[in-house]
């Protein structure tokens, strides 16, 4: 039963832009490097929501400077009574050093903020509400975001939001930026208008995964929402993925979903099906610890697969 009540809290997006080169790029884009940020707005005048505060923060390069100028015409000061702030920032730390530069900013000012990026849009009424609510439906929850990955060995054992926009509170994250000066994030600036992704991919695991150090869990909106990743399929045919399929709705989506094509590729790790039992934090701290992934084949006596079943956990500590 969901009985926090928004009205309640104060809450604040924050919602990171780049302006440069990206890896999955489309027409609208390269036509018009503020498509995203005209998106946002019109989603966020679209959608009902009761946010404290909006921030629209830019990772800049110096080549992406002429741009400026249009970004604050464009932006609104308020959308749906909400007031918008715009921040410039050098582009270090990707959106998780951009995450964490705004805590450090604001801390207690806000009860709850909510880390998305630009090119991922939240399209139902009250969408700010729901993740309130659904963060404080759980007793450990130390982030929850759009679709959890569990245990395994290509993540070093570490459960971690594999979408990481989502939301988490004051209380919990000041504990981690107590303990470490930052929320997690690289320092280094990227090279070029890009850099190299792949080698931030930890970065993204930490920033979720650290919540277990102090006791709490990473979950997601799996018992309500589907949700739209951008990923290429397998084949490399199908561009997006889409998780928690027993849902119709979808709570976030990506640019994709607006097009007349859309199309995704429906996934069916186990992970992602309706009858997975998602790991609690003993579990998944334990599985950490033991560098176990979180479940195993099960297979017959001649070798074919039976069913999937959780990794017997040795201990807890």
């Amino acid at each position: 039963m969901l009985k926090w009540n928004i009205m309640d809290s104060k809450v604040c997006l924050v919602n990171v832009f780049w302006l440069g080169e990206r890896r999955f790029t489309f027409d609208e884009y390269e036509n018009d490097r503020l498509y995203f940020l005209k998106k946002q707005i019109e989603c966020l005048q679209t959608y009902k929501h009761n946010l404290t505060k909006i921030i629209f923060l830019f990772n800049i390069e110096p080549d992406q400077y002429h741009l400026l100028s249009k970004v604050f015409d464009i932006t609104p000061k308020k959308i749906q009574g909400s007031e918008v702030e715009i921040i410039i920032r050098k582009n270090v730390g990707l959106s998780y050093g951009a995450w964490s530069d705004t805590f450090k900013q604001y801390k207690s000012k806000y009860d709850y903020y909510i880390f998305n990026e630009d090119d991922y849009f939240f399209v139902q009424n009250n969408w700010d509400k729901y993740l309130v609510n659904k963060y404080n439906s759980y007793n450990d929850c130390g982030y929850l975001c759009m679709a959890v990955r569990e245990s395994f060995n290509w993540n070093q054992y570490r459960k971690h939001a594999g979408s990481s926009n989502g939301i988490a509170s004051y209380k919990n994250l000041i504990q981690v930026y107590n303990r470490y000066g930052k929320l997690p994030s690289l320092s280094e600036k990227l090279e070029g208008n890009e850099g190299n992704y792949e080698g931030w991919g930890d970065t993204q695991i930490r920033f979720s995964f650290v919540f277990l150090e102090f006791g709490l869990n990473v979950y997601d909106v799996r018992d309500d929402y589907a949700v739209l990743f951008q990923k290429p399929s397998p084949d490399g045919k199908i561009p997006n993925w889409k998780f928690h399929s027993w849902n119709d709705k979808y709570l976030s989506v990506n640019k994709d979903y607006w097009k007349p094509s859309f199309n995704f590729h429906l996934c069916a790790d186990l992970e992602f099906k309706k009858e997975y039992e998602v790991s609690t934090r003993d579990e998944a701290w334990a599985y950490y610890h033991q560098k176990e992934n979180y479940y195993v084949d099960i297979l017959d006596k001649n070798g074919n697969l039976i069913k999937w079943g959780k990794n017997k956990i040795i201990s807890n500590e």
